[in-house]
Protein backbone atom coordinates (compact mmCIF):
# COMPACT_ATOMS: atom_id res chain seq x y z
CA UNK A 1 0.00 0.00 0.00
CA UNK A 2 0.74 3.42 -0.76
CA UNK A 3 1.39 4.54 2.79
CA UNK A 4 3.61 1.75 3.87
CA UNK A 5 6.20 2.29 1.06
CA UNK A 6 6.04 5.60 2.09
CA UNK A 7 7.07 5.06 5.47
CA UNK A 8 9.91 2.76 4.09
CA UNK A 9 10.97 4.73 2.16
CA UNK A 10 11.66 7.06 5.16
CA UNK A 11 9.15 10.04 4.79
CA UNK A 12 8.61 10.82 8.25
CA UNK A 13 4.71 12.09 8.08
CA UNK A 14 4.28 8.69 6.49
CA UNK A 15 5.76 6.85 9.54
CA UNK A 16 3.39 8.29 12.17
CA UNK A 17 0.52 8.01 10.03
CA UNK A 18 1.69 3.89 9.06
CA UNK A 19 2.10 3.52 13.04
CA UNK A 20 -1.04 5.13 13.36
CA UNK A 21 -2.98 2.55 11.10
CA UNK A 22 -1.57 -0.02 12.24
CA UNK A 23 -3.23 0.91 15.59
CA UNK A 24 -6.21 1.73 14.21
CA UNK A 25 -6.38 -2.10 12.65
CA UNK A 26 -6.13 -3.59 16.37
CA UNK A 27 -2.11 -4.34 15.33
CA UNK A 28 -1.35 -3.15 19.00
CA UNK A 29 1.81 -4.63 19.32
CA UNK A 30 3.10 -3.76 15.79
CA UNK A 31 2.02 0.50 17.15
CA UNK A 32 4.25 -0.35 19.43
CA UNK A 33 7.42 -1.32 18.24
CA UNK A 34 6.69 0.55 15.02
CA UNK A 35 6.44 4.23 17.35
CA UNK A 36 9.46 2.90 19.75
CA UNK A 37 11.75 2.51 16.21
CA UNK A 38 10.66 6.00 14.84
CA UNK A 39 9.94 8.34 17.12
CA UNK A 40 13.69 9.36 18.29
CA UNK A 41 14.37 10.34 14.23
CA UNK A 42 11.36 12.94 14.80
CA UNK A 43 10.87 16.59 15.64
CA UNK A 44 8.69 19.34 16.10
CA UNK A 45 5.26 18.46 15.77
CA UNK A 46 5.55 15.03 13.93
CA UNK A 47 7.27 13.82 16.84
CA UNK A 48 4.41 14.92 19.04
CA UNK A 49 1.70 13.26 17.39
CA UNK A 50 3.93 10.03 17.52
CA UNK A 51 3.52 10.67 21.17
CA UNK A 52 -0.33 10.47 20.96
CA UNK A 53 -0.52 7.36 18.74
CA UNK A 54 1.92 5.56 20.62
CA UNK A 55 0.31 6.72 24.14
CA UNK A 56 -3.09 5.61 22.50
CA UNK A 57 -1.59 1.90 20.95
CA UNK A 58 -0.13 1.15 24.57
CA UNK A 59 -3.53 2.51 26.42
CA UNK A 60 -5.63 0.23 24.34
CA UNK A 61 -3.18 -2.52 24.57
CA UNK A 62 -3.70 -2.46 28.41
CA UNK A 63 -0.28 -0.77 29.38
CA UNK A 64 -3.02 1.72 30.67
CA UNK A 65 -0.72 3.94 32.94
CA UNK A 66 2.18 4.20 30.15
CA UNK A 67 -0.39 5.16 27.32
CA UNK A 68 -1.59 7.82 29.60
CA UNK A 69 1.77 9.31 30.53
CA UNK A 70 3.15 9.57 27.05
CA UNK A 71 -0.38 11.01 26.24
CA UNK A 72 -0.07 13.82 28.33
CA UNK A 73 3.60 14.38 27.48
CA UNK A 74 2.48 15.08 23.89
CA UNK A 75 -0.35 17.78 25.17
CA UNK A 76 1.93 19.43 27.51
CA UNK A 77 4.09 19.81 23.92
CA UNK A 78 1.31 20.79 21.87
CA UNK A 79 0.39 23.14 24.59
CA UNK A 80 3.48 24.82 24.23
CA UNK A 81 3.43 25.35 20.52
CA UNK A 82 0.14 27.20 20.97
CA UNK A 83 -1.87 25.85 18.34
CA UNK A 84 -5.32 25.50 19.64
CA UNK A 85 -6.96 23.08 17.13
CA UNK A 86 -4.46 20.48 17.92
CA UNK A 87 -4.57 21.19 21.68
CA UNK A 88 -8.15 20.70 21.61
CA UNK A 89 -7.24 17.87 19.37
CA UNK A 90 -5.17 15.81 22.06
CA UNK A 91 -7.23 17.43 25.04
CA UNK A 92 -9.87 14.92 23.83
CA UNK A 93 -7.18 12.06 23.64
CA UNK A 94 -6.42 12.09 27.75
CA UNK A 95 -10.02 13.23 28.24
CA UNK A 96 -10.59 9.90 26.60
CA UNK A 97 -8.44 7.93 28.96
CA UNK A 98 -9.28 9.54 32.01
CA UNK A 99 -12.57 8.51 31.30
CA UNK A 100 -11.47 4.72 31.37
CA UNK A 101 -9.40 5.39 34.55
CA UNK A 102 -12.54 6.93 36.48
CA UNK A 103 -11.55 10.04 36.37
CA UNK A 104 -14.76 11.63 35.44
CA UNK A 105 -14.81 15.12 36.66
CA UNK A 106 -11.36 16.41 35.19
CA UNK A 107 -12.22 14.04 31.63
CA UNK A 108 -15.40 16.30 31.46
CA UNK A 109 -13.47 19.76 32.56
CA UNK A 110 -10.90 18.67 29.74
CA UNK A 111 -14.29 18.51 27.24
CA UNK A 112 -15.37 21.59 27.73
CA UNK A 113 -12.37 23.59 27.35
CA UNK A 114 -11.62 21.48 24.29
CA UNK A 115 -15.08 22.67 23.01
CA UNK A 116 -14.06 26.13 24.01
CA UNK A 117 -10.52 25.95 21.82
CA UNK A 118 -12.01 24.03 18.70
CA UNK A 119 -13.50 26.35 16.63
CA UNK A 120 -16.63 25.46 14.68
CA UNK A 121 -16.39 26.59 10.96
CA UNK A 122 -13.05 24.68 10.72
CA UNK A 123 -12.71 21.38 13.05
CA UNK A 124 -16.43 19.92 12.82
CA UNK A 125 -14.59 16.66 13.34
CA UNK A 126 -12.64 17.69 16.43
CA UNK A 127 -15.79 19.37 17.51
CA UNK A 128 -17.94 16.31 16.90
CA UNK A 129 -15.39 14.40 18.76
CA UNK A 130 -15.24 16.46 21.79
CA UNK A 131 -19.59 16.51 22.05
CA UNK A 132 -19.29 12.64 21.86
CA UNK A 133 -17.05 12.76 24.73
CA UNK A 134 -18.90 15.27 26.99
CA UNK A 135 -22.02 12.80 26.30
CA UNK A 136 -20.21 9.61 27.12
CA UNK A 137 -19.08 11.76 30.84
CA UNK A 138 -22.72 12.65 31.29
CA UNK A 139 -23.93 8.89 30.90
CA UNK A 140 -21.57 7.93 32.96
CA UNK A 141 -22.44 10.22 35.46
CA UNK A 142 -26.46 9.70 35.48
CA UNK A 143 -27.12 13.16 32.97
CA UNK A 144 -29.26 11.37 30.65
CA UNK A 145 -31.05 14.63 29.88
CA UNK A 146 -27.71 16.89 29.86
CA UNK A 147 -26.29 13.86 27.23
CA UNK A 148 -29.71 13.76 25.49
CA UNK A 149 -28.94 17.48 24.72
CA UNK A 150 -25.66 17.28 23.90
CA UNK A 151 -25.85 14.46 21.29
CA UNK A 152 -28.71 16.48 20.07
CA UNK A 153 -25.83 19.23 19.25
CA UNK A 154 -23.55 16.61 18.30
CA UNK A 155 -26.16 15.41 15.31
CA UNK A 156 -26.23 18.87 13.89
CA UNK A 157 -22.44 18.76 14.09
CA UNK A 158 -22.88 15.98 11.61
CA UNK A 159 -24.11 18.08 8.91
CA UNK A 160 -20.71 19.71 8.94
CA UNK A 161 -18.79 16.13 7.67
CA UNK A 162 -19.17 13.39 6.00
CA UNK A 163 -16.52 11.47 7.92
CA UNK A 164 -17.84 8.02 9.30
CA UNK A 165 -15.56 6.86 12.17
CA UNK A 166 -16.88 10.16 14.47
CA UNK A 167 -20.18 9.51 13.70
CA UNK A 168 -19.75 5.73 14.87
CA UNK A 169 -18.55 6.56 17.99
CA UNK A 170 -21.63 9.47 18.86
CA UNK A 171 -24.10 6.21 18.19
CA UNK A 172 -21.96 3.88 20.67
CA UNK A 173 -22.78 7.09 23.02
CA UNK A 174 -26.37 7.29 22.10
CA UNK A 175 -27.11 3.54 22.21
CA UNK A 176 -25.31 3.49 25.54
CA UNK A 177 -28.22 6.23 26.60
CA UNK A 178 -31.54 4.34 24.85
CA UNK A 179 -29.62 0.98 26.93
CA UNK A 180 -29.80 2.51 30.38
CA UNK A 181 -32.97 4.21 29.61
CA UNK A 182 -34.66 1.11 28.16
CA UNK A 183 -35.92 2.88 24.69
CA UNK A 184 -35.19 -0.87 22.83
CA UNK A 185 -36.77 0.38 20.03
CA UNK A 186 -34.24 3.26 18.98
CA UNK A 187 -31.25 0.90 20.91
CA UNK A 188 -31.80 -0.81 17.88
CA UNK A 189 -32.44 1.75 15.27
CA UNK A 190 -28.62 2.93 16.31
CA UNK A 191 -26.88 -0.13 16.53
CA UNK A 192 -28.46 -1.11 12.93
CA UNK A 193 -27.14 2.72 12.12
CA UNK A 194 -23.85 1.86 13.66
CA UNK A 195 -23.11 -1.60 12.01
CA UNK A 196 -23.86 -0.18 8.41
CA UNK A 197 -20.79 2.67 9.45
CA UNK A 198 -18.36 -0.05 11.64
CA UNK A 199 -19.46 -2.67 8.13
CA UNK A 200 -17.56 -0.03 5.76
CA UNK A 201 -15.05 1.30 7.98
CA UNK A 202 -13.44 -1.68 9.53
CA UNK A 203 -12.40 -0.11 12.84
CA UNK A 204 -11.31 -3.00 14.87
CA UNK A 205 -12.65 -1.98 17.94
CA UNK A 206 -15.92 -1.03 16.59
CA UNK A 207 -16.21 -3.74 15.01
CA UNK A 208 -15.97 -5.39 18.45
CA UNK A 209 -18.02 -2.76 20.41
CA UNK A 210 -21.03 -3.21 17.64
CA UNK A 211 -20.78 -7.13 17.97
CA UNK A 212 -21.17 -7.67 21.40
CA UNK A 213 -23.63 -5.08 21.79
CA UNK A 214 -25.60 -6.10 19.27
CA UNK A 215 -25.80 -9.59 20.33
CA UNK A 216 -26.31 -8.07 23.69
CA UNK A 217 -29.59 -6.66 22.28
CA UNK A 218 -30.85 -9.80 20.60
CA UNK A 219 -30.27 -12.12 23.52
CA UNK A 220 -31.82 -9.90 26.23
CA UNK A 221 -34.93 -9.95 23.01
CA UNK A 222 -34.88 -13.82 23.50
CA UNK A 223 -33.39 -13.71 19.97
CA UNK A 224 -30.70 -16.26 20.86
CA UNK A 225 -30.07 -17.87 17.18
CA UNK A 226 -29.54 -14.01 15.57
CA UNK A 227 -27.35 -13.14 19.16
CA UNK A 228 -24.96 -15.79 18.49
CA UNK A 229 -25.14 -14.74 14.34
CA UNK A 230 -24.28 -11.42 14.53
CA UNK A 231 -21.73 -12.07 17.20
CA UNK A 232 -19.46 -14.77 15.02
CA UNK A 233 -20.52 -12.43 11.74
CA UNK A 234 -19.70 -8.84 12.81
CA UNK A 235 -16.41 -9.43 15.18
CA UNK A 236 -12.75 -9.09 13.47
CA UNK A 237 -11.75 -11.83 15.47
CA UNK A 238 -13.91 -14.79 16.62
CA UNK A 239 -11.48 -15.31 19.53
CA UNK A 240 -11.10 -11.96 21.64
CA UNK A 241 -12.10 -11.74 25.20
CA UNK A 242 -14.91 -9.52 24.65
CA UNK A 243 -16.28 -12.14 22.32
CA UNK A 244 -15.73 -14.98 24.27
CA UNK A 245 -17.58 -13.53 27.00
CA UNK A 246 -20.84 -12.36 25.01
CA UNK A 247 -21.33 -15.79 24.08
CA UNK A 248 -20.78 -16.51 27.36
CA UNK A 249 -23.33 -14.50 28.78
CA UNK A 250 -25.59 -15.42 25.26
CA UNK A 251 -25.30 -19.35 26.93
CA UNK A 252 -25.86 -18.41 30.34
CA UNK A 253 -29.63 -16.70 29.22
CA UNK A 254 -30.33 -19.68 26.84
CA UNK A 255 -29.77 -21.72 30.01
CA UNK A 256 -26.95 -23.83 29.31
CA UNK A 257 -24.73 -22.81 32.39
CA UNK A 258 -21.65 -25.38 32.65
CA UNK A 259 -20.68 -23.70 28.78
CA UNK A 260 -21.89 -20.39 30.47
CA UNK A 261 -19.15 -20.95 32.99
CA UNK A 262 -16.44 -21.80 30.79
CA UNK A 263 -16.50 -19.11 28.21
CA UNK A 264 -16.64 -16.92 31.08
CA UNK A 265 -13.51 -17.84 33.20
CA UNK A 266 -11.77 -18.14 29.75
CA UNK A 267 -12.43 -14.56 29.14
CA UNK A 268 -11.22 -13.71 32.46
CA UNK A 269 -8.11 -15.18 32.15
CA UNK A 270 -7.57 -13.94 28.87
CA UNK A 271 -5.77 -10.85 28.76
CA UNK A 272 -6.58 -7.77 26.84
CA UNK A 273 -10.10 -7.94 28.61
CA UNK A 274 -11.05 -4.47 29.58
CA UNK A 275 -12.26 -3.66 32.93
CA UNK A 276 -15.87 -3.03 32.14
CA UNK A 277 -16.03 -6.32 30.26
CA UNK A 278 -14.42 -8.26 33.04
CA UNK A 279 -16.76 -6.72 35.84
CA UNK A 280 -19.42 -7.83 33.63
CA UNK A 281 -17.93 -11.26 33.28
CA UNK A 282 -17.82 -11.70 36.87
CA UNK A 283 -21.71 -10.79 37.08
CA UNK A 284 -22.67 -13.21 34.41
CA UNK A 285 -20.09 -15.87 35.84
CA UNK A 286 -21.43 -16.11 39.65
CA UNK A 287 -24.68 -16.35 38.09
CA UNK A 288 -24.17 -19.14 36.37
CA UNK A 289 -22.02 -20.66 39.37
CA UNK A 290 -24.89 -19.92 41.33
CA UNK A 291 -27.57 -22.32 38.70
CA UNK A 292 -24.53 -24.98 38.75
CA UNK A 293 -25.43 -25.55 42.22
CA UNK A 294 -21.81 -24.03 42.89
CA UNK A 295 -22.64 -21.65 45.52
CA UNK A 296 -19.42 -20.86 47.41
CA UNK A 297 -17.75 -20.18 43.97
CA UNK A 298 -20.69 -18.02 43.29
CA UNK A 299 -20.48 -16.19 46.34
CA UNK A 300 -16.57 -15.61 45.89
CA UNK A 301 -17.31 -14.06 41.78
CA UNK A 302 -19.42 -12.16 43.45
CA UNK A 303 -17.94 -10.44 45.77
CA UNK A 304 -14.92 -9.82 43.22
CA UNK A 305 -17.78 -8.24 40.76
CA UNK A 306 -18.96 -5.84 44.12
CA UNK A 307 -15.61 -5.03 45.17
CA UNK A 308 -15.04 -3.32 41.79
CA UNK A 309 -18.21 -2.34 41.74
CA UNK A 310 -17.91 -0.32 44.80
CA UNK A 311 -14.62 2.07 43.27
CA UNK A 312 -16.13 1.99 39.83
CA UNK A 313 -16.96 5.13 38.43
CA UNK A 314 -19.03 4.42 35.78
CA UNK A 315 -21.33 1.51 37.52
CA UNK A 316 -24.23 3.28 36.08
CA UNK A 317 -23.48 1.16 33.31
CA UNK A 318 -23.98 -1.94 34.98
CA UNK A 319 -27.64 -1.46 36.02
CA UNK A 320 -28.98 -3.28 33.51
CA UNK A 321 -27.02 -5.88 34.27
CA UNK A 322 -27.70 -6.02 38.16
CA UNK A 323 -31.63 -5.38 37.13
CA UNK A 324 -31.38 -8.86 35.36
CA UNK A 325 -29.66 -10.86 38.21
CA UNK A 326 -32.01 -9.92 40.43
CA UNK A 327 -31.94 -12.72 42.58
CA UNK A 328 -28.03 -12.16 42.84
CA UNK A 329 -28.50 -9.02 44.25
CA UNK A 330 -31.17 -10.18 46.58
CA UNK A 331 -29.24 -12.52 48.06
CA UNK A 332 -26.04 -10.03 48.07
CA UNK A 333 -28.99 -7.76 50.39
CA UNK A 334 -29.29 -10.78 52.38
CA UNK A 335 -25.64 -11.64 53.14
CA UNK A 336 -24.35 -9.80 56.23
CA UNK A 337 -20.84 -9.42 54.75
CA UNK A 338 -21.79 -8.31 51.25
CA UNK A 339 -25.12 -6.23 52.33
CA UNK A 340 -23.43 -2.85 53.19
CA UNK A 341 -21.34 -2.80 49.73
CA UNK A 342 -24.22 -3.81 48.10
CA UNK A 343 -26.65 -1.59 49.09
CA UNK A 344 -23.98 1.55 48.51
CA UNK A 345 -23.87 0.21 44.74
CA UNK A 346 -27.41 0.39 44.77
CA UNK A 347 -27.55 3.48 46.28
CA UNK A 348 -24.97 5.07 43.79
CA UNK A 349 -27.10 3.61 41.27
CA UNK A 350 -30.03 6.05 41.71
CA UNK A 351 -28.79 8.85 40.80
CA UNK A 352 -30.76 11.80 40.52
CA UNK A 353 -31.59 13.28 37.33
CA UNK A 354 -30.82 9.57 35.69
CA UNK A 355 -34.71 9.10 34.82
CA UNK A 356 -35.56 8.15 31.09
CA UNK A 357 -35.35 11.78 29.17
CA UNK A 358 -38.63 12.92 28.43
CA UNK A 359 -40.24 11.22 25.21
CA UNK A 360 -38.34 7.92 25.64
CA UNK A 361 -41.31 5.29 25.44
CA UNK A 362 -43.26 3.44 28.09
CA UNK A 363 -43.67 -0.15 27.87
CA UNK A 364 -46.92 -1.00 26.25
CA UNK A 365 -47.20 -5.50 26.25
CA UNK A 366 -50.71 -6.51 24.68
CA UNK A 367 -51.25 -9.64 26.24
CA UNK A 368 -53.67 -13.09 24.18
CA UNK A 369 -54.63 -15.32 26.99
CA UNK A 370 -58.24 -16.33 25.27
CA UNK A 371 -57.26 -19.78 23.43
CA UNK A 372 -53.91 -19.13 23.01
CA UNK A 373 -51.10 -17.26 25.04
CA UNK A 374 -49.37 -14.55 23.12
CA UNK A 375 -47.54 -11.82 23.74
CA UNK A 376 -46.58 -8.56 22.21
CA UNK A 377 -44.91 -5.62 22.86
CA UNK A 378 -44.89 -2.54 20.91
CA UNK A 379 -46.75 -4.31 18.19
CA UNK A 380 -43.79 -6.71 17.45
CA UNK A 381 -44.46 -10.46 18.99
CA UNK A 382 -42.15 -11.91 22.20
CA UNK A 383 -41.39 -15.18 22.16
CA UNK A 384 -41.33 -16.62 25.99
CA UNK A 385 -40.04 -19.93 26.60
CA UNK A 386 -41.84 -20.98 29.89
CA UNK A 387 -45.13 -21.37 30.30
CA UNK A 388 -45.22 -19.72 33.96
CA UNK A 389 -43.84 -16.41 31.91
CA UNK A 390 -47.81 -14.97 30.85
CA UNK A 391 -49.59 -16.60 33.14
CA UNK A 392 -47.16 -14.59 36.50
CA UNK A 393 -47.39 -11.35 34.00
CA UNK A 394 -51.29 -12.04 33.89
CA UNK A 395 -51.76 -12.60 37.52
CA UNK A 396 -49.61 -9.62 38.76
CA UNK A 397 -51.95 -7.43 35.88
CA UNK A 398 -54.92 -8.37 38.10
CA UNK A 399 -53.31 -9.09 41.26
CA UNK A 400 -50.31 -6.38 42.17
CA UNK A 401 -48.58 -6.41 45.48
CA UNK A 402 -48.20 -9.96 45.86
CA UNK A 403 -45.13 -11.96 47.70
CA UNK A 404 -42.92 -14.61 45.88
CA UNK A 405 -44.38 -17.05 48.26
CA UNK A 406 -48.08 -15.83 47.11
CA UNK A 407 -47.00 -16.22 43.93
CA UNK A 408 -45.68 -19.39 43.91
CA UNK A 409 -48.53 -20.89 46.31
CA UNK A 410 -50.73 -19.73 43.60
CA UNK A 411 -49.70 -20.18 40.55
CA UNK A 412 -47.47 -23.07 41.06
CA UNK A 413 -49.06 -25.11 44.02
CA UNK A 414 -48.28 -28.70 42.11
CA UNK A 415 -44.17 -27.65 43.05
CA UNK A 416 -42.40 -28.20 46.55
CA UNK A 417 -40.66 -25.00 47.55
CA UNK A 418 -37.64 -25.73 46.46
CA UNK A 419 -38.74 -26.13 42.61
CA UNK A 420 -41.35 -23.61 43.06
CA UNK A 421 -38.82 -21.17 43.99
CA UNK A 422 -36.13 -22.12 41.40
CA UNK A 423 -38.86 -22.11 38.74
CA UNK A 424 -40.22 -18.69 40.08
CA UNK A 425 -36.78 -17.05 39.50
CA UNK A 426 -36.59 -18.17 36.01
CA UNK A 427 -39.66 -16.97 35.39
CA UNK A 428 -38.74 -13.75 36.98
CA UNK A 429 -35.75 -13.42 34.97
CA UNK A 430 -36.86 -14.37 31.70
CA UNK A 431 -39.72 -11.83 31.35
CA UNK A 432 -37.13 -9.00 32.41
CA UNK A 433 -34.92 -10.41 29.70
CA UNK A 434 -37.47 -10.57 27.31
CA UNK A 435 -39.28 -6.97 28.30
CA UNK A 436 -37.04 -5.02 29.66
CA UNK A 437 -36.06 -5.05 33.90
CA UNK A 438 -38.47 -2.24 34.00
CA UNK A 439 -41.39 -4.99 33.40
CA UNK A 440 -41.53 -6.12 37.07
CA UNK A 441 -40.15 -3.91 40.14
CA UNK A 442 -39.91 -5.10 43.62
CA UNK A 443 -41.47 -3.21 46.81
CA UNK A 444 -40.83 -3.34 50.62
CA UNK A 445 -38.23 -5.81 52.16
CA UNK A 446 -35.60 -7.22 50.37
CA UNK A 447 -36.13 -10.54 52.58
CA UNK A 448 -39.80 -10.45 51.28
CA UNK A 449 -40.47 -8.07 48.86
CA UNK A 450 -43.72 -7.73 47.01
CA UNK A 451 -43.71 -7.68 42.82
CA UNK A 452 -45.76 -5.81 40.98
CA UNK A 453 -45.96 -4.41 37.08
CA UNK A 454 -43.49 -1.40 36.71
CA UNK A 455 -45.06 1.70 37.11
CA UNK A 456 -44.74 2.82 32.83
CA UNK A 457 -45.41 -0.44 31.93
CA UNK A 458 -49.14 -0.09 29.89
CA UNK A 459 -50.69 -4.11 29.66
CA UNK A 460 -53.62 -4.51 27.60
CA UNK A 461 -55.13 -7.96 29.02
CA UNK A 462 -57.89 -9.85 26.86
CA UNK A 463 -59.26 -11.12 30.37
CA UNK A 464 -59.53 -7.44 31.65
CA UNK A 465 -61.28 -6.42 28.35
CA UNK A 466 -63.27 -9.66 28.27
CA UNK A 467 -64.22 -8.65 31.22
CA UNK A 468 -65.13 -4.51 30.39
CA UNK A 469 -67.13 -5.65 27.66
CA UNK A 470 -69.71 -7.86 29.24
CA UNK A 471 -69.95 -5.05 32.11
CA UNK A 472 -71.16 -2.47 28.99
CA UNK A 473 -73.13 -5.44 27.92
CA UNK A 474 -71.87 -5.71 24.55
CA UNK A 475 -71.81 -9.41 23.67
CA UNK A 476 -70.26 -9.30 20.32
CA UNK A 477 -67.58 -7.47 21.71
CA UNK A 478 -67.08 -10.41 23.84
CA UNK A 479 -67.30 -12.88 21.75
CA UNK A 480 -65.02 -11.59 19.61
CA UNK A 481 -62.31 -11.03 22.10
CA UNK A 482 -62.78 -15.01 23.63
CA UNK A 483 -61.01 -17.34 21.38
CA UNK A 484 -61.01 -20.47 23.55
CA UNK A 485 -59.93 -20.76 26.99
CA UNK A 486 -58.50 -19.02 29.24
CA UNK A 487 -54.57 -20.55 28.78
CA UNK A 488 -55.49 -23.62 26.92
CA UNK A 489 -53.03 -26.39 27.17
CA UNK A 490 -51.71 -24.76 30.01
CA UNK A 491 -49.82 -27.99 31.65
CA UNK A 492 -49.25 -26.41 35.22
CA UNK A 493 -51.94 -27.27 38.04
CA UNK A 494 -52.64 -24.12 38.72
CA UNK A 495 -55.65 -23.17 40.42
CA UNK A 496 -56.12 -19.71 40.22
CA UNK A 497 -55.85 -20.97 36.93
CA UNK A 498 -58.68 -22.92 36.65
CA UNK A 499 -60.38 -21.20 38.36
CA UNK A 500 -60.19 -17.49 36.06
CA UNK A 501 -60.91 -20.46 32.97
CA UNK A 502 -64.17 -21.39 34.64
CA UNK A 503 -65.11 -17.70 35.41
CA UNK A 504 -64.75 -16.15 32.26
CA UNK A 505 -66.72 -19.60 30.44
CA UNK A 506 -69.53 -19.05 33.06
CA UNK A 507 -70.05 -15.12 32.65
CA UNK A 508 -69.69 -15.77 29.27
CA UNK A 509 -72.38 -18.24 28.76
CA UNK A 510 -74.53 -17.04 30.76
CA UNK A 511 -74.94 -13.84 28.67
CA UNK A 512 -75.70 -15.70 25.53
CA UNK A 513 -77.80 -18.03 27.18
CA UNK A 514 -79.96 -15.07 28.47
CA UNK A 515 -79.96 -13.41 24.74
CA UNK A 516 -80.78 -17.18 23.22
CA UNK A 517 -83.91 -17.27 25.81
CA UNK A 518 -85.03 -13.50 25.11
CA UNK A 519 -84.49 -14.17 21.07
CA UNK A 520 -86.54 -17.46 21.59
CA UNK A 521 -89.11 -15.30 23.09
CA UNK A 522 -89.56 -13.17 21.14
CA UNK A 523 -89.41 -15.02 17.93
CA UNK A 524 -86.43 -14.21 16.57
CA UNK A 525 -85.40 -17.94 16.00
CA UNK A 526 -82.49 -17.20 13.36
CA UNK A 527 -81.08 -15.11 16.05
CA UNK A 528 -81.68 -17.28 18.55
CA UNK A 529 -79.91 -20.52 16.26
CA UNK A 530 -76.66 -18.16 15.82
CA UNK A 531 -76.81 -17.47 19.67
CA UNK A 532 -76.79 -21.33 20.13
CA UNK A 533 -73.86 -21.98 17.67
CA UNK A 534 -71.91 -19.54 19.86
CA UNK A 535 -72.44 -20.92 23.40
CA UNK A 536 -71.59 -24.09 21.47
CA UNK A 537 -68.11 -22.84 20.64
CA UNK A 538 -67.57 -21.69 24.18
CA UNK A 539 -69.52 -24.92 25.84
CA UNK A 540 -69.82 -27.72 23.18
CA UNK A 541 -71.01 -30.13 26.01
CA UNK A 542 -73.90 -28.20 27.12
CA UNK A 543 -77.12 -30.81 26.43
CA UNK A 544 -79.54 -28.47 27.20
CA UNK A 545 -78.18 -26.27 24.63
CA UNK A 546 -77.63 -28.97 21.76
CA UNK A 547 -81.71 -30.15 22.17
CA UNK A 548 -82.98 -26.30 21.76
CA UNK A 549 -80.31 -26.36 18.74
CA UNK A 550 -82.12 -28.81 17.28
CA UNK A 551 -85.72 -27.42 17.77
CA UNK A 552 -84.86 -23.97 16.61
CA UNK A 553 -83.54 -25.41 13.57
CA UNK A 554 -86.26 -27.54 12.54
CA UNK A 555 -87.96 -24.28 12.10
CA UNK A 556 -85.72 -21.92 10.64
CA UNK A 557 -82.46 -23.97 9.32
CA UNK A 558 -81.97 -26.22 5.67
CA UNK A 559 -82.43 -29.60 5.87
CA UNK A 560 -78.39 -30.78 5.75
CA UNK A 561 -77.62 -27.60 8.63
CA UNK A 562 -80.22 -29.49 10.72
CA UNK A 563 -79.22 -32.92 9.94
CA UNK A 564 -75.48 -32.18 11.10
CA UNK A 565 -77.26 -30.81 14.36
CA UNK A 566 -78.62 -34.01 14.93
CA UNK A 567 -75.81 -35.85 14.74
CA UNK A 568 -74.37 -33.80 17.17
CA UNK A 569 -76.71 -34.19 20.03
CA UNK A 570 -76.98 -37.61 19.05
CA UNK A 571 -72.82 -37.90 19.13
CA UNK A 572 -73.46 -36.38 22.97
CA UNK A 573 -76.45 -38.01 24.48
CA UNK A 574 -76.35 -41.04 27.12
Amino acid sequence: MPLMRASEQGDAEARVEYGNLLRLQGRFPEAIRHFEAVTPGLTGELALRALRWWGTAEFQAGQMAEGLERCERAWRGYMALGDDERIGRVTQTVAQMLVQTGELTRAQHLYQEALRLLPSDRTPIARLSALTGLANVQVLTGDFRGAQATIAQAREALDQTDALTPRAYLLTVEAALHHLTGDHAAHLRTLEELRAIVETTRDFELLIWTATRFADLHSRQGQHGRALEVLLDLAPDATHPAVTQARGILLGRRQHHAQAAEHLSRALEAPGLGEGQRVRALLYLAEAQSRLGEDAASLHTFRAALTALVSARDRILYRPDLQELTPLVQRALLDPDLAPDMQLVLDKLSVPGSEAPQGASSLHLRVHTLGRAELERDGEPVALSLEGAVLTLVYLALHPGRTRRELEATLYPDRDPKTAGDYFRAVFRELRVRLGAEVLEMQGSPKQPRYRLGPDVHVHLDVTELRAALAAGDLARALSLYRGPFLPGLRMESEWADELREELRLLLTMEVRERLTRAREEGDLRRALLLANEFLRIDPYDLGVLEARVEIARQVAPPQELARYVVELHRMQP
